[in-house]
């Protein structure tokens, strides 16, 4: 596992100041021990790696701005290698350190994998994974995410094909709890909006080709086909998708809203729909949207510091978001594990990812309104306001 230790020099913005008012009940100047697993290697590390700069970004400024209630946070970061049983491993590993939460993981599998852990030692977790599933609130009393549910990306990326006239459409899934998590979505709500998914194919995280599965659903006849992965299997699907030049309009969800995936697949990528949070087009919002003034806080300092981890991304985004949500449950009262789990469900932040609002029965606190349709346009994501005028008609389907 590799370790990460905080850099301590960084911006000191109005962002953290709400987090400086002193607060009884804790030794001056003790920190606060916090955790963090991420996947900085193996097939998620385009996701794990921006997290783990951000993480420690956040962190920093956090710090250099004089802690939460006077207290700096004390952080360690493991990597779980893309891996749900060495993300158990270093959950448990930070457990041993006593921690006041623990952020992670980047992605769904290891995110799921350490839940029963987590609510076992009674330690808040809060994941930067997508599924819906992940958080609980019934079940799983100390599970938190950052990540928009995939509840809301599906509605999201329904509701454009509905409006496009498409009925017949067939998905490739990434073939763990992240891709299955994403069809189960997208068949539970596609009859609401008069989708049906006609054929539907795995494909390995690691593959290197996806002739087989776009093979397959071409002969299904769908009207549009939805890719629900990340990279780098992302990048294998569409370059098999325009080497067999499908005709089909197409889709990705947000896992594959990564900038890396633009530069790695080329001119491959203009015209595909994704469904993601507004850092992917972070220069395109308005000034009037409330997340304006942190998307271009965050863009500009990730952008400075960490220039090798390739431009700013939605997933550097939800682990900036996860200690600043963290920070603000600390100051106001949650000095132990049990206080800050009780104040996590009260957590009122406009962040990188969206406007928060967490409650007893929501530990995610986002909705639709967090996300944007968007389409790739000369290597670059634009947001979509409404369909591209020159949209050819849906394919008809053979009878």
């Amino acid at each position: 596992m590799q370790q990460s230790s905080v850099r301590l020099a960084a911006l000191a913005t109005a962002l953290v100041l709400p987090l400086l008012v002193a607060a009884p009940g804790r030794a001056a100047n003790d920190p606060y021990v916090v955790g963090a697993v991420v996947s900085e290697s193996g097939p998620a590390a385009t996701l794990g790696r921006p997290a783990a700069d951000s993480i420690t970004m956040a962190v920093a400024e956090i710090n250099a701005a004089g802690g939460v209630n006077g207290h700096p946070i004390q952080l360690t970061i493991l990597d779980d290698q893309s891996d749900p049983t060495t993300a158990v491993n270093a959950l448990r590993k930070l457990l041993d350190m006593h921690p006041i939460a623990v952020i992670g993981s980047s992605g769904t599998p290891p995110s799921l994998a350490m839940v029963p852990v987590a609510n076992a030692a009674g330690v808040p977790l809060i994941s930067l994974g997508s599924s819906s599933a992940i958080i609980d609130p019934a079940a799983d009393h100390w599970i938190f995410k950052i990540p928009v549910a995939d509840t809301y990306i599906a509605q999201r990326i329904l509701t454009s094909m509905k409006l496009r006239g498409f009925t017949r459409i067939g998905v490739v899934y990434r073939d763990d709890d992240y891709g299955k998590s994403g069809l189960a979505r997208v068949q539970q709500l596609g009859g609401s909006y008069g989708v049906q998914v006609v054929d539907a194919e795995a494909i390995a995280p690691t593959a290197t080709d996806a002739t087989t599965q776009l093979t397959r659903i071409k002969g299904a006849n769908p009207q549009a086909v939805l890719v629900w992965t990340t990279l780098p299997s992302a990048t294998v699907v569409v370059k098999a998708y325009r080497e067999l030049a499908l005709p089909y309009t197409l889709y990705y969800s947000e896992g594959s809203a990564n900038p890396i995936f633009l530069t790695q697949a080329g001119a491959a990528t203009n015209g595909i729909l994704f469904v993601t949070e507004k850092a992917a087009v972070a220069d395109a919002i308005g000034n009037d949207d409330p997340q304006k003034r942190a998307l271009t806080h965050y863009a500009t300092a990730f952008a400075q510091q960490y220039p090798k981890d390739g431009p700013p991304s939605i997933f550097g985004g939800f682990g900036y978001d996860a200690v600043y949500v963290l920070a603000q449950a600390l100051s106001r009262g949650g000095a132990s594990p049990a206080a800050l789990r009780d104040a996590l469900e009260h957590v009122t932040y406009t962040g990188v990812s969206g406007v928060f609002r967490t409650s007893a029965g929501d530990h995610n606190g986002l909705g639709i309104d967090a996300v944007e349709l968007v389409q790739v346009e000369n290597g670059k994501f634009v947001v979509v306001r409404r369909p591209p005028v020159s949209l050819p008609p849906p394919p008809r389907s053979r009878p």
